[in-house]
C-alpha cells in the first residue's frame, strides 16, 4: 500500500463506524487506528478492515507508517484522546486532517491549534460527504 487514508478512534463513534463502512463500500485504501481491543473488534464487525493499534505508552515514539498518509480523519471520543490522535496524525504530515466532533462546545480552536485542517460538527453521524 503506497497511499492510504487514516481513520482514527472510530470504535466508540457512530460517525466513525459509518465512515469506515462507506470507505469499504467504495473500495478506498485506508487503515483504522484503534486504542483498544474492544474498538478493534467493533470495527472488524464491518468486514476485513485493516487495523493498527495506537501504542499508548508514555514517551514512546510512534512509528511512522510505511505508506503515504493523504488524509486523516479523527473521530472525537474524548478531548485528551482526540488531542493525542491529532498530534500523532499531524506528525505523519497528511494533506488534510479532519476532526469529526459531536461535541457542541467550542473545542474546534483547540483541535485547529494542534494541526487539524477542518473541524466538522456532526450530530447525525453521517459524514460520507467528506469523500
Amino acid at each position: 500500500m503506497d497511499e492510504a487514508m487514516i481513520v482514527v478512534s472510530t470504535g466508540h463513534s457512530v460517525a466513525g463506524i459509518n465512515f469506515v463502512d462507506v470507505l469499504l463500500k467504495k473500495g478506498l485504501a485506508f487503515v483504522v487506528l484503534v486504542h483498544s481491543e474492544e474498538e478493534r473488534e467493533q470495527v472488524q464487525t464491518l468486514g476485513a478492515v485493516p487495523v493498527r493499534h495506537i501504542q499508548e505508552m508514555e514517551g514512546m515514539q510512534q512509528v511512522r507508517p510505511e505508506y503515504m498518509v493523504t488524509n486523516a480523519f479523527v473521530f472525537e471520543n474524548n478531548l485528551p484522546q482526540c488531542c493525542q490522535d491529532i498530534q500523532l496524525c499531524h506528525s505523519w504530515c497528511p494533506q488534510q486532517l479532519y476532526v469529526v466532533s459531536s461535541n457542541k462546545s467550542p473545542v474546534g480552536l483547540v483541535y485547529k491549534g494542534l494541526g487539524a485542517t477542518y473541524v466538522i460538527h456532526s450530530q447525525s453521524g453521517d459524514v460520507s460527504f467528506l469523500l
